[in-house]
């Protein structure tokens, strides 16, 4: 008959462990069970002679009775009339305290802070309830090192003494945020200009300060000093008169071949302009130069233009080769030599093309206006009578030209061509570029008929939209302008 054993007001895990060793040692009952069925259920309907293996009885499908062997000190029993306190219900307490914690960190310093009180929490072991502090103590501080710990502590000190100096400073702290957001309210919109504009001036520059590529603080102030440069480096007139064995038609063939290798090339049209200067401002000074020299100097002007200018410059045997090998490497080496000593180095003369893209910005100029314009420059390029105008001259003409045949759709309907504002970025009125004008308006109408045919037939392409073939660069719209009868 089998014995069942019952567990009354005890623990029901301490009656396994009793009823495991009451069986262990009877050796009536067998041999022990294995490992794996001893360590994780309770022996249940132990029979005494039973016929199953190793002395128990085969297990039932009913597995009410069976209790986990894991002592965990929890009683299920009523303690002075209160709901027993559960694992889980003291996890979620703990996850409360936790959750409270994590509350406090996103209040002020003060009450971060302020210290945690201790909380009692009841445990039970067995049938005995004990109270046991629970200190709450931050996340962060938990993992603090000694010198971290020592810190915070100087911070809840600090913090405690300085609530009371922060009730007070209170209202002037709000005054002086206040002052500093005006100030920089102020920052958020500069200035780009150097000096006060004069009344009915657009600044050009007004939305240019984002872009620090544009230099809008410095730009009036840098095209001042190109403006000094271009005095400085200036083109005399008839330059050419001391040249025993160089006239002013060898140049003219010579800067529309320089045209010619420069759009052969395919360089970049700052190179062009500035081998142009360079040779004229070497012719100048140089008047002993022979006949023979002056391909050379030419050919060795741009070497030296491109290595200023281009990203990738042509290399020296590419200079040598256009002139079907007239000239030798070591000829253009020693004469790059002797033009930057008689230059003394002094490369950076400003181009018409420098002035000209900050005038069309100015004229808020379209895309065909400024095409035409950069034509008007090359043909005043091969023109020896305006070889001693300043390149500010020379690209304030174009653009008034420019602008007086194909007028800008904004400004059809107004008569007037000058504005102030390009008065005051040119710094020329109309009646100071009237020369310059009437020179450039002759150079457009003789272009068909011009013996040198470079730059004309190079803007006859589509490339180019064609512009040398404008009917209104052959119209009674420039006889006016030829004939000096420019409108403000």
């Amino acid at each position: 008959m089998a014995t069942h054993f019952r567990i009354a007001n005890t623990d029901e895990n301490d009656a396994a462990r009793i009823q495991a060793k009451k069986v262990l040692k009877d050796p009536s009952l067998g041999k022990r069970a294995v490992l794996g069925e001893l360590g994780n259920k309770v022996l249940k309907n132990i029979e005494l002679g039973g016929k199953g293996k190793d002395g128990f009885k085969p297990s039932e499908p009913s597995f009410k009775n069976v209790k986990a062997r894991v002592d965990t000190h929890w009683k299920k029993a009523d303690v002075g009339g209160h709901k027993p306190i559960t694992r889980s219900d003291s996890l979620k307490s703990i996850n409360t305290i936790g959750a409270a914690v994590t509350a406090l960190k996103q209040t002020n310093v003060a009450k971060t802070t302020a210290t945690v009180k201790p909380k009692l929490v009841q445990v039970t072991k067995g049938a005995e309830i004990k109270k046991v502090k629970v200190v709450n103590l931050k996340r962060e501080e938990s993992r603090l090192t000694r010198r971290s710990l020592t810190k915070l502590k100087q911070i809840k000190k600090q913090s405690s003494s300085s609530s009371d100096v922060a009730s007070t400073t209170s209202s002037s702290g709000r005054s002086s945020e206040d002052e500093e957001y005006h100030v920089e309210k102020k920052r958020d919109t500069p200035d780009t200009h150097s000096h006060k504009l004069l009344e009915g001036i657009e600044n050009i520059d007004i939305n240019d300060a984002w872009n620090p590529m544009l230099v809008s603080e410095y730009v009036n102030d840098i095209y001042k000093y190109l403006n000094d440069l271009e005095e400085t480096f200036a083109i005399r007139e008839n330059f050419l008169d001391g040249h025993k064995q160089i006239n002013h038609k060898m140049r003219t063939i010579l800067i529309d071949w320089i045209n010619e290798v420069h759009y052969q090339f395919k360089l970049e049209i700052d190179t062009y302009h500035m081998t142009v200067s360079i040779i004229d401002r070497y012719l100048q000074l140089v008047t002993d130069t022979p006949k023979k020299e002056l391909q050379l100097v030419g050919v060795t002007a741009m070497f030296i233009a491109s290595k200023y200018e281009e990203l990738f410059p042509p290399e020296i045997s590419d200079f040598a080769y256009i002139t079907d090998d007239t000239y030798k490497k070591k000829q253009i080496l020693e004469m790059e030599r002797q033009i930057v000593r008689v230059l003394d180095f002094h490369l950076g003369k400003p181009l018409p093309t420098h002035f000209l893209r900050r005038f069309s910005k100015a004229a808020k100029a379209a895309d065909k206006n400024h095409l035409v314009a950069k034509y008007l420059i090359e043909l005043a390029s091969i023109d020896y009578g305006t070889a001693h105008y300043k390149p500010s001259e020379v690209a304030a003409a174009a653009l008034y030209i420019s602008l007086y045949l194909f007028p800008i759709a904004a400004n059809a309907n107004e008569s007037k061509v000058w504005s102030k504002t390009l008065e005051h970025y040119t710094h020329y009125t109309v009646e100071q570029l009237t020369p310059v004008v009437q020179r450039l308006a002759k150079l457009v109408k003789s272009a068909p008929t011009m013996k040198v045919q470079a730059v004309y037939s190079k803007y006859q392409s589509s490339k180019f939209e064609k512009i040398s073939t404008q009917p209104e660069l052959h119209g009674t719209s420039l006889d006016a302008l030829v004939e000096g009868k420019l409108v403000q």
